[in-house]
């Protein structure tokens, strides 16, 4: 546990959480007309121009927004100051790129709207970052000799094969990409907030993703542009903040992947 000295000096941008995650890292496509249905006010798509600029090796579909789902193992999760780990459990967790406008400023986030968790008390505590984190003990990790899975019955499903025995020092760049922008929520009381992850990757292998995935009467399913990786990384990630603590803080910092500033787009 930190001391009281170590605590004073933390501010909002320090890391919070902590631990380590084994994860399948996959691209997904949903349709533009429907995921204008249900971003939230003051977010919107970025352009095909801003995609090709910001995350060229996804590849480009017409009338579909790529993003990332991340299926997770996670192990030794713990906040910075207390240090006490949580069990491990089962998360999934999914990114779209998009478009933040505040007032005349733009910034280039990756948008969290939902996290499937079997832990109960990882739950609880993720809505303390403004998470809409939904508690699922019928979340199920299957593994075989052919593949490993990850099941939620009538929601989502998603089987994982290796393709490559051969690590790679680093993730593919449109997953980079998602982490190196701010991560921006809404919570279940409609309050919009900002925060850093930071992945440090210790082990990516290239693998194959067969998943379908029901979400707001749309179903994602893969197809002959998506891709995946299986990644072993730790993280961390920062205190939860409002659009001004985050990008105005009255203290210097440098966010993960960009400088304060340069996340706009």
């Amino acid at each position: 546990m930190l001391s009281y000295s170590e605590i004073k000096k933390l501010t909002l941008h320090d890391p919070f959480i902590a631990g380590n995650n084994s994860s399948y890292f996959v691209t997904g496509y949903l349709p533009i007309e429907k995921l204008k249905q249900i971003l939230p006010e003051k977010m919107s798509i970025p352009s095909y121009e801003v995609m090709a600029q910001e995350y060229p090796t996804v590849k480009k579909i017409n009338g579909m927004h790529p993003f990332m789902l991340l299926f997770s193992r996670c192990y030794n999760v713990h906040d910075v100051i207390t240090q006490i780990e949580l069990r491990p459990y089962l998360e999934l967790l999914f990114y779209f790129p998009v478009i933040y406008t505040h007032k005349s400023e733009v910034r280039l986030c990756s948008y969290l709207p939902v996290l499937y968790l079997d832990f109960l008390l990882g739950t609880i505590g993720g809505m303390f970052l403004g998470l809409r984190k939904q508690f699922h003990p019928d979340l199920k990790y299957v593994e075989t000799d052919i593949a490993k899975s990850f099941i939620l019955k009538d929601i989502i499903s998603a089987s994982f094969q290796m393709t490559s025995i051969e690590s790679r020092q680093e993730l593919d760049p449109f997953f980079t990409q998602i982490f190196s922008k701010p991560t921006v929520t809404v919570s279940y009381f409609k309050q919009i907030d900002f925060y850093t992850v930071s992945v440090h990757p210790t082990k990516v292998l290239d693998a194959s993703a067969v998943y379908k995935w029901n979400i707001h009467g749309a179903v994602i399913t893969n197809n002959e542009s998506t891709f995946a990786t299986y990644c072993e990384y730790s993280f961390t990630t920062s205190w939860a903040m409002r659009y001004k603590k985050y990008f105005y803080p009255k203290y210097s910092v440098k966010y993960f992947g960009s400088s304060k500033g340069k996340n706009k787009t």
